[in-house]
């Protein structure tokens, strides 16, 4: 039965459609507002018509409401139509406004219904409406018959209004009675069926297109943001060769006052594309690249310095054309290329690129007059790099690689081999011509820099290689290993010289590679030993501490000098496993001397980068059971340049043990006051050099230096040891200076740890406190 009085074709509410196609149904409502109220006007006619001539007064009374409800019916669609009108941006937004807007509506159309129903009842019923009957039977039909096309939008409406008059119809009939009444009745439901009919109908056809447009739209609004989104500009030209679709981004790209739709190429390219493009023949190949019949890509430079890269691709009315801004891809495979072939801190060529540049210089020199290969270290650039930081560092290259440049000039090539280390290439092949060269950059590099208010000075050692006489195989690689046996003789021979490559130092190099091999066996054959030499306390005439020094006897070399293999171990990563041996063995043989003498060990700075040195240091402790105040643990102002606050972290940590820290070599460091003053060292050891110095009477302020450091290590409260006593002069002078402790061969020579036992220490005592006379000496 329900079914009877379903009006919509939508089974479930209107209200629950997509809000734009609710909205749109109960807009179409009032859409015709000013057209319906003429037509509502017109039953106020009829009212008023029927109340002037009508003699019943339940007649007139009834026509009177009708002119009424006309009225409020035309008022409340006029309203809602200024409602809708008026504030369009916001109007009817929410679901809750429309159904509001609607229910204004079915209350406008429902009480006019009502009126037209009481005065189509009265007009058939009572006798004095028999004047009117067909007139006002004729205005129902009307009314019923447009009903559905006219308010479709909201079915309620019409449900409303066809069943209010027709159950008035219905009504009246059965009061008259008889045959043609009461198939009256029947006619009026067959009427009501198709008005019933008629508007699911409608509705339905509403609802689809709604919903057709309102997904059209949906579907057109995310195809006009993916266009506006790309990343590309976008053209689709017809076969007119005229401009279908843009996005926003093309028009942007070329400052259009908006997407070109509708223009031709021609003037497109030719009016507002071309002026802003590079190049005499730029305007042609673009034009010829729209009118191309088939697939296509180009790139044109504008005159603000973008890169556009074109593509055209065939469609099927037509073609689809894309513009991306490669610019950023363009400057980064420069970059690219650029970072392969060149050093980004100095702008010199890389190692790559010198590499390229040797083989085509020795492809160009074979048969010819040849060239020379300079082979350039930085002398001092670790320590400023250290003290001063990498930044200070990477302006200290850069001014570097510019005076190599500003001295070689259009004579050479000049390459960063790496870190602090260059390469020049050098058209000359003569031996005097290099070493004039070679001269003036050593000039150059060794002068003073100012880097962001500071004064730094570096040095310049330099290998050189001739070509071909140095790489007879005519092999890069051969000249280049000769330039740097060359560098390293140089360095060796206390820096700031330029050397050339000789075959000896070949012999030199073969032997340090071969030292380096027979070092990693060393230690598991036994070859590496411990001498010790007494450091003795000129105060109480006894001897305070006893240094391990490492030796190395080995089967072939014989005994290799600790100067040549240390750097070695340290080179090949060997240090750290012989620090280890020598820390133990030391404080194992420590244990057969007397109890108020400490054992030194000197330590590596690669101790402190590559291992657990504090594990290693109380491990030792551990094992042998030696006191932790009698180890002293020496190093050198070298392991405090570098990563300063970390290495003071590991002394500070090794102190807490009970340890005693020994700063060794002092005064030949790069700054050791300053080291003094960031830690408390136990003693400072006065490097020899001072010692050798103060008796010689070139240099008397050798006497004042020592003089200044007893008494910095008097308030500091820090043994100063003088290193290198080998005369009674010396030891004299330094007990007139107040120096506490002393070490040296007028003492003691580095003996085996059998030889430096209690006796030994007791004789060696004796003699520091009586000053015996240099023949008197133990060699």
């Amino acid at each position: 039965m329900s079914a009877f009085f379903r009006f919509s074709s939508n089974l479930g509410r209107d209200r629950d459609l997509p809000p734009p196609v609710y909205r749109a149904l109960i807009v179409s409502l009032f859409e015709g507002a000013a057209r319906n109220a003429a037509n509502v006007s017109a039953y106020a006619l009829l009212g008023a018509f029927i109340m002037l001539r009508a003699e019943d007064s339940a007649i007139r009374v009834s026509s009177g409401l009708l002119m009424a409800a006309s009225v409020f019916r035309a008022t409340v669609e006029l309203s809602c139509w200024r409602t809708i009108s008026d504030r369009r941006a916001d109007a009817l937004a929410t679901t809750g406004q429309v159904e509001a807007e609607e229910m204004r509506y079915i209350w406008g159309a429902g009480l006019f219904s009502a009126a037209l129903a009481l005065v189509q009842g009265l007009v058939l019923v009572l006798p004095g409406g028999e004047p009117f009957r067909l007139l006002v039977v004729a205005a129902v039909l009307i009314f019923l018959v447009s009903s559905p096309a006219r308010s479709c939008g909201s079915p309620r409406a019409v449900l409303l209004q066809t069943s209010v008059i027709s159950l008035g119809f219905c009504a009246a009939m059965l009061l008259t009675g008889g045959a043609n009444a009461y198939l009256s009745i029947a006619l009026s439901l067959v009427l009501f069926r198709h008005l019933r009919d008629t508007t699911r109908s409608l509705h339905g056809t509403m609802v689809s297109m709604l919903l057709a447009r309102s997904r059209a739209e949906d579907a057109a609004q995310k195809l006009d943001t993916a266009l506006n989104n790309m990343a590309q500009g976008l053209l689709m030209i017809d076969r007119g060769q005229r401009v279908q679709v843009s996005n926003q981004i093309f028009a942007e790209m070329f400052d259009l006052p908006g997407t070109p739709i509708g223009l031709g190429v021609r003037r497109l390219v030719g009016a507002l594309i071309a002026p802003r493009l590079t190049g005499d023949h730029a305007r042609a190949a673009l034009i010829e690249f729209f009118d191309g019949d088939g697939g296509s890509e180009g790139q044109w430079r504008l005159t603000d310095g973008r890169i556009l890269a074109f593509s055209r691709q065939i469609a099927a009315q037509g073609a689809v054309i894309t513009v991306a801004d490669v610019t950023a891809e363009h400057e980064a495979e420069q970059n690219i290329q650029r970072m392969a072939r060149f050093d980004p801190v100095t702008g010199l060529a890389n190692r790559a690129f010198l590499a390229e540049m040797l083989d085509k210089t020795i492809a160009t020199a074979a048969g010819g007059d040849g060239f020379a290969l300079m082979s350039i270290d930085l002398d001092r650039f670790k320590e400023v790099n250290d003290a001063h930081g990498h930044h200070v560092g990477d302006l200290l290259l850069t001014e570097a690689a510019s005076r190599m440049r500003e001295v070689i000039g259009a004579r050479g090539f000049v390459a960063r081999f790496g870190g602090d280390e260059f390469v020049v290439l050098l058209e000359a092949a003569r031996r005097e011509t290099v070493t004039k060269i070679g001269a003036a950059l050593v000039r150059a590099l060794g002068a003073p820099c100012q880097i962001e208010g500071k004064t730094v000075r570096i040095g310049a050692s330099i290998g050189a290689a001739i070509f071909p006489d140095d790489a007879p195989d005519a092999k890069a690689s051969t000249l280049l290993k000769a330039a740097d046996m060359a560098l390293y003789d140089a360095k060796a021979s206390g820096r700031g010289a330029v050397k050339f490559f000789v075959e000896d130092m070949a012999v030199a190099v073969r032997r340090r590679r071969r030292l380096g091999a027979a070092l990693r066996d060393a230690l598991g054959q036994n070859q590496l030993t411990l001498a010790y030499q007494p450091i003795v306390d000129l105060n109480g005439g006894r001897v305070m501490a006893v240094e391990a020094l490492l030796r190395w006897t080995h089967p072939e070399f014989g005994a290799v000098s600790p100067a040549e293999f240390i750097p070695i171990a340290e080179e090949i990563g060997a240090i750290i496993e012989i620090g280890a041996y020598v820390l133990e063995s030391a404080c194992r043989d420590a244990l057969a001397w007397p109890a108020d003498v400490r054992i030194a060990v000197n330590l590596s700075a690669l101790q402190f980068d590559g291992g657990d040195l504090e594990a290693t240091v109380r491990g030792a402790l551990e094992r042998t059971g030696l006191a932790p105040e009698r180890l002293e643990l020496e190093i050198t102002e070298s392991i405090l340049i570098g990563n300063h606050v970390e290495v003071l972290h590991k002394l500070n940590r090794l102190h807490a043990l009970g340890v005693h820290i020994a700063l060794d070599d002092f005064g030949t460091g790069y700054s050791s006051l300053s080291y003094l003053n960031d830690f408390t060292f136990d003693k400072v050891k006065v490097d020899q050099s001072f010692i050798r110095d103060m008796t010689s009477a070139r240099n008397s302020k050798a006497v004042s230096i020592i003089r200044a450091v007893n008494a910095i290590g008097a308030d500091l409260n820090m043994t100063v040891v003088a290193e290198g006593v080998e005369t009674a002069q010396q030891l004299s002078t330094l007990r007139a200076l107040g120096v506490s402790g002393a070490q040296g061969f007028y003492f003691s020579r580095p003996a085996p740890a059998q030889e430096i036992g209690v006796m030994l220490l007791k004789e060696i005592a004796e003699r520091a406190g009586t000053q015996r006379p240099d023949e008197q000496k133990t060699a």
